[in-house]
């Protein structure tokens, strides 16, 4: 069946996306490279604790790595509405990849000053805050009119999929080779991006962009006048700051709580189990959930995470905590998958980049603020109290947040001087 034939027939599911080569392209590149990131994640984490046994240095290495966002996410997503996409991303794949080769140098005797380690994690990341809002915009029109939901899933089953083969993977080498090897690895991964970007057609801008204030804040204007976008993008930002800081602590959970080395084996399982469980949230929200209103599976996600970071909260085994970690990880990113699906249903190509830079702003951009203030409160309290704390956030929100529907809107709500 020919491309054309299977996108008319079957439009609206994963197959017919897959069937444009470009987003095919993309998207195992990006799932190659996104292995790397999480080896480099996960071997990164334990490396920080290794060196300081900290969580507030866990929190702050958190903070480094995605800080950027918050900080670059609006330049990134205003650029990705406005100049050649292609080199955009192009260019910010060249910069992490190099600055990963130089950690990887740094690291080869599986030593680094803590705040060397730290102000690279900040620059690498610096890269990656161009990149993500542009990243998001830019792959949904590549699946072909009518699989925005389909390339929405698809996205996060390959980033979710990455998330269990690269810890596990990244788990392994640290334990047998070292840190250096693996951070190594994850450089060279960026090639497949790389390759793929360079040999892809990106579609042009569609929208000129009248001022700085537009450039940088259009995004946050459109949310606020169009709640079917911007409580999706709330929903999101309140969750990552509230729920999500136990993400940056895992390695001072396998440690403190479970009695497991985060340099061995079975933190990288551990780890592997959590990426497990977000992978089928994210095939759920594709697959069986398609079909139910997303505003109900948002928020009964919210108290199924609520439950099971309770649970991972009071394990004290390991094996135990291989099923809790992976129920955690599932209820987790079915709520962002959701949240991601139902504010891109809304919106046009002419807003979609900020747009985009919003959301990486909320999901991306909040969460380090979130393990910055959690990896203290952890000292000062315990773990287990700053994991109580993000459940009973999670059922607060499921309780008050409600999700309107509206129409597809663009530009011409940025027009409308109100």
């Amino acid at each position: 069946m020919t491309t054309e034939a299977l996108s008319e027939h079957e439009t609206g599911t994963a197959r017919a996306a897959m069937a444009q080569p470009a987003f095919r392209r993309i998207l195992t590149a990006s799932f190659v490279s996104n292995i790397g990131r999480w080896m480099q994640g996960a071997a990164q984490g334990v490396l920080a604790w290794e060196l300081t046994k900290s969580s507030a240095f866990l929190g702050a290495i958190i903070f480094a790595q995605l800080g950027p966002l918050a900080l670059l996410s609006l330049v990134g997503g205003s650029l990705a509405d406005s100049v050649d996409r292609r080199k955009l991303l192009l260019a910010t794949q060249l910069w992490q990849m190099g600055w990963t080769f130089v950690l990887a140098a740094l690291v080869i005797d599986d030593h680094i000053e803590p705040w060397m380690l730290l102000t690279l994690v900040f620059i690498m990341g610096l890269g990656q805050g161009i990149y993500a809002p542009t990243f998001t915009s830019v792959l949904p029109t590549m699946a072909g009119p009518g699989n925005l939901g389909p390339a929405v899933s698809l996205n996060s089953t390959q980033m979710n999929a990455a998330r269990v083969i690269g810890p596990a993977i990244g788990g392994w080498l640290t334990s047998k080779v070292g840190f250096a090897e693996v951070f190594a690895l994850n450089a060279v991964t960026y090639v497949f991006v790389l390759w793929a970007l360079w040999v892809t057609k990106f579609p042009s801008p569609t929208v000129v962009i009248r001022s700085i204030g537009d450039r940088l804040f259009g995004g946050f204007k459109l949310a606020s006048r169009a709640p079917q976008v911007g409580r999706p993008l709330l929903a999101m930002s309140m969750f990552s700051l509230f729920c999500l800081p136990f993400i940056g602590q895992l390695p001072a959970i396998a440690d403190v709580q479970l009695g497991v080395d985060p340099k061995s084996s079975e933190y990288g399982y551990f780890y592997a189990a959590f990426g497990l469980g977000a992978l089928v949230g994210a095939l759920l929200v594709g697959t069986s959930l398609v079909n139910f209103p997303r505003d109900r599976v948002g928020r009964t996600t919210l108290v199924g995470f609520a439950l099971a970071l309770g649970w991972l909260s009071m394990v004290d085994t390991i094996n135990i905590a291989y099923a809790a970690v992976f129920t955690v990880g599932l209820f987790y990113f079915v709520f962002p998958t959701t949240m991601s699906t139902m504010w891109q249903e809304h919106v046009d190509e002419t807003v979609r980049g900020r747009v985009s830079a919003i959301w990486v702003l909320s999901f991306g951009g909040t969460v380090p603020f979130a393990n910055i203030i959690a990896g203290p409160l952890v000292e000062l309290t315990s773990l287990r109290t700053v994991l109580l704390g993000g459940s009973l956030a999670a059922i607060a929100l499921a309780t008050f947040l409600r999700f309107p529907p509206g129409p597809i809107v663009g530009e011409e709500v940025l027009l409308d001087d109100r």
